[in-house]
């Protein structure tokens, strides 16, 4: 059989060799067409009716409207995650999208403000109160949903009974249930946002009455209400430490990732800040020179007469006595002089900001075994990196161990791509084009075959003979066209006729 494809082979290239430029065209025209054709017949089938999700995430209310909406407008659809996504045809996607939102669709099953009034006039005040909740929790509802990080919310509003007697009133109250997005923690700042956005909604409620908590049932209230009071200050260092701390983690695994590569290294930072705000007060005085005059006093008294000088009794009780008894000539003067400076002085008031670091301890571990060399390199470049200083019991850990990548390799087997799935279509596809390809060559070799008959001349015939003995008929040709090429391979592959004869021979005797 071997010998028979070289034979044929042979015959193939003899004939490619002899066939001008024109006909090699149409044969390469006719092999690009046919692969072509495939290529074409598989992108059909790879691709069929594409689907993309309409809306994910439906409230069942919904995806029931929309379900019932997409078969009255005969539109196909597909239904994923249990009813909650639909998926409509790529090319009606926007305008099935437009064509339903037109109609309030989906409604996320929240009522709103809109439902305000569907109860018209002979509605109880019971009704419209309760009406009034619950397109109060609707709206609440639609707020919350929008922040980044919820999935879906339900909001619970409780209004008592007013009475007139203010030891039976009773305050409002609030709950919020939040659905996260998966991988997902809202911070204490959001949850305490969440908490005055409903406190601020409803009216007489109190941010201490609202309770948030999420799907899994853990409070996140509690969280928040450490930003309220006194608590709030020890909420804020625990932040700032931890803000720290991130920084220099940062900045280590920044400046080791480019050495050691990507993932084989790991830091911790544990700092310990001086968190007081302290506020000292200084206030130096100059005691050179008798200062800044301020401003000065001056009394001057004098007297002049006869008599004696007025005046009472040195140390007495008595009331002064001014008589004017006696005989001579007295006189009297008192001069006073009061100067107020001012005493130079220095205040100088300083005020500590908290945060500066008082203690750091550092563990950095790296995928691989350390010598002393590279241990001893890694702790000074990381000491000079984050400023650790000996004096303040700063310390620093280094260690090379092998990391287990065994988990990382299982998640990331999982993400490669599915094998794709044989289909018997490439298989057809494959088969037209080949047969496309040798129809092709077979028809081509024909006409030149055909062609060569035409164009041979017939043996030249003694001149004696008639002239209907000189045309020869067809069999005699294509007899002599078959001999010329035996002779020609056996001349040109002796070999492989010797080989085809011994083939023919071994048949005849079975």
């Amino acid at each position: 059989m071997p010998t028979n494809l070289s034979g044929v082979l042979a015959g193939v290239k003899d004939a490619w060799g002899k066939l001008g430029k024109t006909s090699r065209n149409i044969i390469i025209g006719a092999i690009a067409l046919a692969f072509l054709t495939t290529a074409l017949l598989a992108g059909l089938n790879a691709r069929g009716t594409r689907f993309e999700t309409l809306w994910s995430n439906l409230d069942p209310t919904d995806a029931g409207a929309i379900v019932s909406e997409l078969e009255r407008q005969s539109i196909q659809y597909k239904l994923e995650d249990g009813g909650r996504t639909i998926k409509v045809p790529a090319d009606v996607l926007y305008r099935t999208r437009l064509s339903l939102a037109s109609q309030g669709l989906p409604a996320s099953g929240v009522v709103g403000f809109e439902s305000i009034g569907a109860n018209g006039i002979w509605a109880t005040d019971f009704e419209r109160k309760v009406q009034y909740v619950r397109a109060l929790s609707g709206e609440l509802t639609r707020t919350i949903k929008t922040i980044y990080g919820v999935m879906d919310a339900r909001v619970h509003i409780v209004l008592p009974e007013d009475s007139v007697f203010v030891s039976q009133r009773k305050p409002a109250t609030a709950a919020v249930l939040l659905q996260l997005q998966p991988m997902t923690d809202l911070s204490p700042s959001c949850v305490k946002g969440i908490v005055n956005l409903v406190a601020r909604s409803v009216e007489g409620l109190s941010p201490s009455e609202v309770t948030v908590m999420d799907s899994q049932g853990r409070l996140l209230s509690q969280d928040a209400a450490s930003l309220y009071g006194s608590t709030a200050i020890s909420g804020a260092a625990f932040e700032l430490t931890a803000q720290v701390e991130r920084e220099f983690e940062k900045r280590l695994v920044s400046m080791l990732t480019p050495v050691l590569g990507a993932g084989n290294v790991v830091c911790q930072v544990r700092a310990e800040l001086d968190l007081n705000q302290v506020r000292t007060v200084e206030t130096t005085y100059n005691g050179e020179g008798e200062g800044v005059l301020r401003s000065t006093q001056e009394i001057t008294e004098t007297y002049s007469g006869a008599g004696t000088m007025p005046g009472g009794q040195a140390g007495g009780l008595d009331v002064p006595n001014y008589s004017t008894a006696g005989s001579g000539n007295s006189e009297f003067q008192r001069s006073e002089i009061t100067r107020n400076y001012e005493v130079g002085q220095r205040v100088v008031e300083t005020m500590n900001t908290p945060g500066a670091v008082k203690n750091l301890s550092v563990a950095v571990l790296v995928n691989k075994e350390l010598d002393d060399d590279a241990h001893a390199s890694i702790v000074e470049t990381v000491s000079a990196a984050l400023g650790l200083d000996p004096l303040r019991n700063d310390r620093i850990s280094v260690t090379g161990i092998p990391f287990n990548t065994s988990l990382a390799d299982t998640i990331n087997g999982a993400f490669q791509p599915a094998p794709v799935p044989y289909n018997k279509l490439y298989v057809y596809g494959a088969a037209v084009a080949a047969a496309l390809v040798l129809g092709t060559v077979i028809l081509y070799l024909g006409r030149r075959r055909r062609r060569g008959t035409d164009t041979i001349s017939p043996p030249v015939l003694p001149e004696s003979e008639p002239e209907e003995e000189r045309a020869l008929p067809p069999e005699y040709v294509m007899r002599q066209r078959t001999r010329e090429s035996v002779e020609r391979l056996a001349r040109v592959n002796p070999a492989t006729v010797a080989a085809l004869l011994r083939t023919w021979i071994l048949e005849d005797e079975r």
